[in-house]
């Protein structure tokens, strides 16, 4: 799924290739993952990118008129190609540009969202838009504004990383890394935490998601449509060391999610195994 590092660094990308480029060809490869209340090839034609804006995990395409908001959700992921090219058979949408470029938004799961969004519609018609926290990478509270609002949610730490109406952005891989960082089970409750280890999570937010924009930045490859772990210290290091005390690092679920730790650095709650 791509977080907020992915999608800040794609952003950029992306608005350099689109920004006063006008679409000229709208193709459509699977509705399924479509929400509009407009013909969407009639809506977007002919259309001029604006900007390209990311906020959580949405990102937005801001046109001459109208604009176009993506959840990628678990799978999407966007892409520059040659217009010649040949679609591949995940492309849900292919926007061609006047330049020869063709933006291409792929998912295989089809579990992603692409909302289009005529001029005047408002932005709390997409689902999920409206309640968004703030975003991750660009967290103004200080520690103690953090400390107050986690506090009051009594939430496991690991689903109040990943709630987005609390901050936005963050996903599975990020919230491994934030408490592999702060040394905190993902599963201790925030009422149990002391001040000095909220203030550990605060810091912890603010320097791994800092720290992925820098790697996303270096490591993506020209070509769009890659997720960038190759920094990650935990998330995907089933029985390596760990990089702080060497004990084997183990894979676990949370819920219906794949959950990397710790056992020593990150200790459970009392009577849980991990």
């Amino acid at each position: 799924m791509p977080e907020w590092p992915d999608l800040h660094v794609v952003r950029g990308r992306l608005e350099k290739a689109l920004v006063g480029r006008e679409i000229t060809l709208v193709r459509i490869g699977d509705p399924l993952v479509l929400r509009a209340r407009v013909d969407v090839e009639r809506a977007l034609a002919h259309r001029v990118f604006r900007a390209v804006r990311h906020r959580g995990k949405f990102l937005l395409f801001e046109l001459d008129r109208g604009r176009i908001v993506v959840n990628p959700m678990l799978a999407g992921v966007f892409e520059l190609a040659n217009a010649e090219s040949k679609l591949t058979r995940t492309t849900a949408l292919s926007l061609v540009l006047d330049d020869g470029n063709d933006l291409r938004y792929r998912d295989d799961k089809r579990m992603g969202k692409v909302h289009v969004l005529e001029e005047g519609d408002d932005l709390g018609d997409v689902h999920g838009f409206a309640d968004l926290g703030p975003d991750a990478g660009t967290l103004d509270w200080n520690a103690t504004e953090f400390a107050e609002r986690a506090r009051a949610t009594r939430r496991e730490l690991r689903n109040l990383l990943m709630d987005q109406t609390f901050v936005a952005g963050i996903g599975n891989a990020y919230a491994d890394e934030i408490l592999w960082e702060a040394r905190l089970h993902p599963k201790r409750r925030v009422a149990t935490l002391s001040d000095e280890e909220l203030r550990r999570l605060f810091d912890a937010v603010r320097s791994v998601i800092a720290r992925g924009v820098t790697e996303v930045e270096a490591g993506l490859p020209p070509e769009l449509g890659t997720k960038v772990r190759d920094h990650m210290k935990v998330r995907g290091h089933k029985g390596k060391p760990c990089p702080r005390c060497g004990t084997p690092i183990v894979k676990t679920r949370h819920g219906l999610d794949d959950m990397y730790l710790c056992p020593h650095c990150q200790p459970p709650p009392r009577g849980q195994i991990r």
